[in-house]
């Protein structure tokens, strides 16, 4: 099966239709996440493959403004290769530009789709996290505009209140 790595569902194949049941992630940088968990274990790269895990195929993309794989949807809103975290509430799509949220004090507190949310950004480290009033994690995507609004185009997107 073809599975779509942001529907997280097969798209083709036997599994068509299953989906994914999603998982909390962290986008951070390797010493940040060395420093909260000591005693991670990390896979080898030596896996057998000619493929060179010791450097990045990506270098440099995200300054490019070409993108690899063609979209179908496209929004001239932001940079084609703005970060954006995404989320999904009961169907609905919003966006919070990293652009919008640098402008903030890191800590957003939103009504979305009936459901109160506390988006954290954290400028140093260039990443955000999702949470409930409580703490509780939402399930949250970071990623690029283009690809965000080329899956949801009617994605609503946070802007930050005028100072």
């Amino acid at each position: 099966s073809l599975w779509s790595q942001l529907m997280g569902k097969a798209v083709t194949g036997p599994l068509k239709a299953e989906e994914l049941e999603p998982i909390p992630m962290a986008h951070t940088t390797w010493a940040d996440w060395k420093a909260k968990h000591e005693n991670t274990l990390v896979l080898s790269t030596d896996t057998g493959y000619r493929r060179d895990y010791d450097r990045d195929p990506y270098a440099g993309y995200e300054r490019k403004d070409r993108v690899m794989f063609p979209v179908s949807h496209k929004n001239d809103k932001y940079h084609m290769k703005e970060t954006v975290v995404g989320i999904e509430i009961d169907g609905k799509f919003k966006a919070y530009p990293f652009s919008e949220l640098e402008k903030t004090s890191g800590r957003i507190e939103d009504k979305f789709n009936g459901q109160k949310i506390v988006v954290h950004y954290d400028d140093k480290h260039k990443t955000a996290t999702v949470t409930d009033p409580q703490g509780n994690e939402i399930h949250s995507t970071i990623l690029y505009w283009f690809a965000w609004v080329a899956f949801h185009p009617d994605t609503q997107v946070f802007q930050a209140p005028k100072s």
